[in-house]
């Protein structure tokens, strides 16, 4: 009796390991994903699905791989080298949709935008139409992005613009000048570098109204391996949940390795 039941429970054992044994030796799907920028807290959701295992849970072997200002992530991205990118505004997307490109969003992490215009104080700059007055330093990506929507609603024109080089100083030089940022990171470093408190003109609050940090993918991606884009848009939602309420120094801690610096390197896409 006792060797029966013995067999009995080395029988189920055998049957529970053999169910348990394929999670665990799961080959995981390999995931190239492209950020818009050099790594910084406003990537910190898709760390902190690296850093605690998340991607992992879903099935996915994910590498960050690092935007800047010479990187062209989007370009990459339609041509296979990244199966994901982190677009800055919904406007991105729109124009990839116009130059035929075979992009499409999948998810948006951050509802409102934290696009920004920076201003010097004392100018009379209290409107977000007072800018106009100002010569703009602004990337590529914020001129087809969202200047399109401040010449359209606001009257705007491309002669006021300059190309932001990623680099504060013309603006701090030039007290009739704006330039762009995102306001959890490039105001407080003109506080600190320019000793003054910047005027800050939020985009979102004068009606541009884009989602940002979004991710996009290929259509043919989505056509053939939906499950997989699934699984990365759940695992990359429950990352920025953690982030944002939860323990995030592990991704903290990665993010100083992937940027030693630990700053912008100024600018926002």
């Amino acid at each position: 009796m006792k060797r029966a039941l013995g067999r009995l429970v080395a029988a189920v054992a055998a049957l529970v390991v053999a169910a348990v044994e394929p999670a665990w030796g799961q080959k995981l799907d390999r995931v190239r994903f492209g950020t818009n920028w050099v790594a910084e807290a406003e990537h910190g959701g898709f760390y902190q699905a690296v850093a605690d295992g998340t991607y992992a849970k879903h099935g996915l072997d994910v590498t960050i791989v690092q935007g800047g200002p010479q990187v062209n992530q989007r370009m990459l991205l339609a041509v296979g080298k990244l199966d994901f990118y982190m677009a800055g505004n919904s406007l991105q997307v729109f124009d990839a949709v116009q130059q035929g490109v075979p992009i499409v969003a999948v998810a948006a992490m951050f509802q409102k935008d934290p696009q920004v215009l920076i201003a010097h104080p004392g100018q009379g700059i209290d409107r977000l139409e007072d800018l106009r007055n100002l010569t703009l330093f602004i990337s590529p990506d914020g001129v087809i992005s969202f200047f399109q929507w401040m010449k359209a609603k606001y009257g705007f024109k491309d002669s006021q613009v300059k190309p932001y080089t990623f680099n504060p100083q013309p603006f701090l030089a030039d007290r009739r000048s704006a330039m762009q940022g995102y306001v959890t990171s490039e105001p407080f470093a003109i506080e600190r570098q320019g000793g003054f408190k910047p005027k800050l003109f939020l985009l979102a609050d004068h009606g541009f109204t884009s989602y940002s940090t979004l991710i996009q993918t290929r259509r043919d991606l989505v056509d053939k391996r939906p499950d997989l884009v699934q699984r990365f848009v759940d695992a990359s939602i429950i990352g920025w949940y953690r982030y944002l309420y939860g323990d995030g120094r592990a991704a903290n801690a990665l993010i100083r390795r992937h940027n030693p610096r630990g700053h912008r390197a100024w600018g926002s896409p």
